[in-house]
């Protein structure tokens, strides 16, 4: 076991070392407005060129210094989270893996180049989501990589459909492409991003090893597709497609709030707390403002990856249980970690002066500056104090003493190894808005609001926080009739889990069931095998009975008595 640890000690101290030179190239990238691409060719066909490329401008710095720094604080978690593991060696290298993947998906402007990084996340996030090897784990594995193979299909056809542009890549591109390739890359975002109606592989996903939740769902695997949105985003202004980015990102984020109100599994809270944040940097996107849902992207990875370790510790702490009511007192029996993890939640809704304060509050003030629809500016809004809900009604279940049973941890429990990992990001959570905000992104929003627009977002997070506590203190909401419908239907995202999983697979057998019947066990079995075997039959029957007759040993025999008169006479 010794071995394990210094191998995610090595792994760590490695990650985090690497985060810091990327930030800092990061800024000097931003300073002196430099970037270097990296090209070599591979491939020249007549008009046609096939290269490998890399850039490295301050967005893809600052993006690779985030993954270093959030995986490094990761594998320290893992020798907490992992103690025990007999497969350790191997969870350490898919999880290394799986970085690099990101890593490669990062640095890529190129759709083929970007292919290597996009298929290995596919491959390793299975291989991570199985890892526990049970049925859940299968299923949940299954649903993740043929949800993502959509998406991998979409870009092999954009690819084979870009030949006619003579090149594969989209930095700095300056042709119109078609629409329809233009939907194809939007349909690669949409499934691995999980938008609506690809939203049902995000929570399944959860079957993972919590330290790989946190990986998944901060910086790396769900975030590619907002980033090759953003590094789409030219195009698709050009096109008439962003339409279509703004009506699914909304949907999706008011559907993922409402399902983690209603949602009891505390894991699944934190997975559709991040669905509901991807679609609000696509739906900023969608607006042209790509500097913005860059900017929420890295806040966001800092502080749902610290939330995610904290709520892995309750989880780990209370014997496997993820159930929230089953949790308790976890600000009276680990005061640091509850500390961190409301903190974190606070950076969630967008608490004055944290990390998500400083994208979402700049990206909310530009959508009310924007010429929008009033159904989608509700939807926002919405969707805004739904995040304020659900995130107070994880702390009312945590951190307070509302639960009849034992407390999530005990003193032997706490590990100094959890604190140091977390504390990297919570410090991150902190400080990391401040930081981008004044130094990193080159974007100022200014704010031409009047003073209703501009204290409507605080009073939506205040009738959201208030309205989700007055509910909770509710007794005896279960037996209002139709509320166990209504809770059923939020909490599997209005059914989607069985939209996505049962009916195509009940579809699927059917038609494969009338097929057999019809065609294998029908036509041709009566024009194919069966039937051509029936047939030889009859006709080898046919000789066989003509050869056994009298007439034909007759013939035969006059006809070998001629052949040896001819031989004689000759």
């Amino acid at each position: 076991m010794m071995i394990g640890f210094k191998i995610f000690s090595v792994m760590s101290s490695g990650l985090i070392t690497m985060s810091m030179i990327m930030f800092f190239s990061g800024v000097l990238s931003v300073a002196y407005d430099y970037s270097l691409i990296i090209e070599w060719e591979v491939l020249s066909y007549s008009s046609s060129l096939v290269s490998m490329s890399l850039v490295f401008d301050w967005m893809s710095l600052v993006f690779l210094g985030s993954v270093c720094l959030i995986s490094g604080s990761i594998m320290k978690y893992s020798e907490y989270y992992m103690e025990g593991e007999a497969n350790f060696i191997r969870f350490s290298f898919i999880l290394i893996m799986f970085v690099i993947s990101m890593w490669l998906l990062i640095i890529s402007p190129n759709m083929i180049s970007l292919l290597l990084g996009w298929d290995g996340l596919g491959l390793t996030s299975y291989a991570l989501v199985i890892y526990y090897q049970n049925e859940l784990s299968c299923n949940a594995g299954m649903l993740t990589v043929l949800s993502n193979r959509i998406g991998d299909v979409a870009i092999l056809v954009s690819i084979a459909l870009m030949f006619s542009e003579g090149s594969w890549d989209f930095y700095n591109v300056f042709y119109k492409m078609d629409e329809g390739m233009v939907f194809l890359v939007i349909l690669a975002g949409f499934t691995k991003s999980a938008q609506m109606p690809f939203s049902a592989w995000l929570p399944a996903a959860m079957a993972a090893p919590t330290p790989v939740s946190a990986l998944v769902h901060s910086s790396t695997l769900v975030t590619a597709g907002v980033y090759l949105l953003i590094r789409f985003d030219s195009i698709i202004q050009k096109s008439e497609l962003s339409i279509l980015l703004l009506s699914v990102s909304v949907l999706t984020m008011f559907m993922a709030g409402l399902g983690a109100v209603f949602e009891s599994d505390m894991k699944k809270v934190v997975a559709l707390s991040t669905l509901s944040q991807l679609g609000l940097m696509i739906m900023i996107l969608s607006m042209g403002m790509k500097e913005l849902a860059f900017f929420h992207l890295i806040t966001h990875a800092m502080f749902k990856s610290s939330l995610f370790m904290c709520v892995g510790f309750m989880i780990h702490s209370s014997g496997s249980a993820q159930d929230s009511r089953q949790m308790s007192s976890f600000g009276l029996s680990s005061p640091m970690l509850g500390v961190m993890l409301g903190t974190t939640n606070l950076a969630l809704c967008g608490f004055p002066f944290l990390a998500g304060f400083y994208s979402k509050d700049a990206m909310l003030e530009y959508t009310h500056m924007m010429n929008m629809n009033l159904g989608f500016i509700s939807l926002v809004m919405m969707g805004t104090g739904l995040t304020v809900a659900y995130s107070f009604r994880v702390l009312y279940l945590s951190v307070s003493k509302v639960s009849v049973t034992s407390m999530v941890s005990g003193l032997s429990d706490f590990s100094f190894n959890v604190v140091k990992s977390v504390m990297i990001l919570f410090l991150a959570s902190l400080f990391m808005g401040f930081f981008m905000y004044w130094v990193v992104t080159p974007v100022a929003v200014p704010s031409f609001l009047s003073n209703p627009q501009k204290y409507s977002i605080a009073l939506v997070s205040l009738v959201g926080g208030v309205s989700v506590y007055s509910v909770l203190q509710m007794k005896g909401l279960e037996n209002i009739s139709g509320f166990k419908v209504t809770e059923m239907a939020m909490s599997s995202m209005w059914f989607l889990l069985q939209l996505s999983t049962k009916i195509p697979v009940i579809s699927s057998m059917m038609m494969g069931l009338n097929g057999a019947k019809l065609v294998d066990m029908g036509w041709f079995e009566y024009y194919g095998g069966q039937g051509g075997r029936s047939l030889m039959l009859k006709m080898s029957g046919a000789l066989q009975e003509g050869q056994g007759s009298s007439m034909v040993k007759s013939f035969m025999i006059t006809v070998f008595v001629s052949l040896a008169f001819l031989l004689l006479m000759i």
